[in-house]
């Protein structure tokens, strides 16, 4: 896993791409949530260290990031404006320090907005819904809108379709730019409520013919391409359409016909997340190598759910990786990924989509190829040198040498003025602790004990600090959780701390 910035502690997972400059991710606004995240883009280089880099004026609510990649250009498709955002596409050459001006789409008298975006050597593929007048919604009358934005700064709209949806199962889309043209992949229903999933293909952007989809399937919800091998993944879906009651994937050469893979590996026990098919779901799928990687979730019947990942080296088989080994029980889901050569990196979430709980949003970088492992630098193996320094967070630091001995300062809440000691002087804390560290078992955790007592801590009490993502240190003393600690200079990285 990486080390992650603080704001990624809200990061709702929307979209990732890769270019030759750098990796990029970002968040989009989730309706089922209760409060509003800003949304937000944060790039890295090596997937390692991330920055944000969103560009100026982009609107941060009720707007769906999406992101592609082709050569050194990444395109941002969002919104701009408020308190309605405009339909909007961004460009950059570089890893996000710079975004040319947005391409806005054209004002009308209907709701137009953001679905999907795909980038190719001609430009990017962009993907509205489109419903009609400026009240709310009704998805019995959406459509789908493709247009072609191009690096020059021309915005040409190529064709449209009809696209029904129905509340909770709004009309939607897939873009993909491949060597052989433009594909459309359709999530649409008809007005009974029956799936109405359509892939159209493109070979100018002008004139749109629908191809034929897989007669043992009806719900299709993703697609890609590497080479001449095209894959799909989805299955066939209940009458009432919410749920896919038998999930499946497909592939095809060279353009020829569909043919089913082989069924949806669900792991092995005692892995986690060995559940019934039924219950796993692919939530997004890409090129890597010279196969495709998909992620998603496997949920139990206790509505418990951890991540999953699949592996395919071309498309006919899907094999489930360890789930556990690899942290992806840690979360309820993996949301997005993207692969630059054989480097994957997988963006995921702990949050129950049903709750207003923040995001705690990790990232993971794998290697389809790994090289041979490098022997480990003084600085990786140096006791505690991942502790060393100083941590705060809401009225309390810590600071920890790298010998180990740590002081733990807190504010008492009162003042000296009208309080004898422990108490605080103005804005310097008057509570103090003190304890020792060392390894833990692993190089993300120390262990050890405290020196001087805490209120509710007496000396002699065990302390274990974990190391966390969001460049942040998780601490307990004794049974009490004092929360994370945010590193020097983070704004904040977690739920309130103090002296106990």
């Amino acid at each position: 896993m990486a080390d992650l910035p603080s704001d990624f502690i809200d990061f709702q997972p929307s979209s990732m791409s890769s270019s030759a400059r750098g990796f990029f991710a970002a968040s989009g606004y989730r309706p089922t949530t209760s409060v509003d995240v800003a949304q937000k883009v944060f790039t890295s280089r090596d997937g390692r260290k991330w920055r944000e880099r969103t560009p100026e004026g982009m609107s941060t609510t009720a707007t769906v990031q999406s992101l592609a990649s082709h050569g050194s250009t990444t395109w941002l498709l969002g919104g701009q404006g408020f308190p309605t955002a405009r339909t909007a596409v961004w460009t950059t050459e570089d890893d996000g320090s710079s975004w040319t001006a947005p391409l806005l789409l054209p004002t009308s008298q209907d709701v137009e907005v953001p679905v999907a975006i795909s980038a190719g050597e001609r430009g990017a593929l962009v993907i509205t819904k489109v419903t009609p007048g400026l009240d709310k919604p009704v998805e019995t009358d959406a459509r789908l809108r493709a247009w072609l934005a191009e690096k020059s700064g021309r915005l040409t709209q190529l064709w449209e379709t009809p696209c029904v949806g129905h509340e909770g199962s709004e009309a939607a889309a897939e873009a993909l730019v491949a060597d052989d043209g433009f594909y459309v992949l359709t999530d649409c229903v008809t007005k009974d409520f029956v799936p109405a999933d359509r892939l159209f293909r493109s070979t100018d952007g002008q004139s749109w013919k629908a191809e034929p989809l897989p007669d043992d399937g009806n719900e299709f919800d993703h697609m890609a391409r590497n080479g001449d091998t095209m894959v799909l993944t989805g299955g066939l879906a209940a009458k009432n359409v919410e749920h896919t009651t038998d999930p499946r994937a497909w592939y095809r050469k060279d353009g020829g016909h569909w043919r089913t893979a082989s069924p949806l590996d669900v792991g092995r026990l005692p892995d986690a997340g060995v559940v019934r098919r039924e219950s796993q779901t692919m939530l997004a799928v890409t090129a890597a190598g010279s196969g495709f990687v998909a992620i998603g979730s496997a949920r139990a019947p206790d509505d418990s759910a951890v991540g999953a990942t699949w592996f395919s080296a071309d498309g006919t088989a899907w094999v489930k990786q360890p789930t556990r080994a690899n942290g992806f029980d840690q979360l309820r889901s993996l949301a997005a990924l993207t692969a630059r050569n054989t480097t994957l990196v997988v963006l995921g979430s702990r949050r129950a989509w049903e709750t207003s709980d923040p995001a705690h949003a990790r990232i993971w970088i794998g290697d389809i190829a790994p090289a041979p492992r490098r022997a480990p630098s003084s600085a990786d193996t140096a006791p505690l040198a991942r502790f060393a320094g100083t941590w705060s967070w809401s009225g309390a630091t810590i600071t920890i040498a790298p010998d180990g001995s740590f002081t733990y300062r807190y504010s008492t809440l009162v003042q000296c003025s009208d309080h004898a000691p422990p108490c605080d002087d103005g804005d310097e804390m008057g509570g103090e602790a003190t304890g020792t560290l060392r390894q833990g078992r692993t190089p993300d955790e120390a262990v050890g004990t405290v020196d001087v007592a805490l209120p509710n801590a007496p000396a002699g009490s065990p302390v274990r600090i974990t190391r966390e993502p969001y460049s942040a240190i998780d601490i307990t003393v004794g049974k009490h959780g004092y929360g994370l600690f945010c590193e020097p200079g983070a704004s904040r990285c977690a739920a309130p701390v103090g002296a106990g």
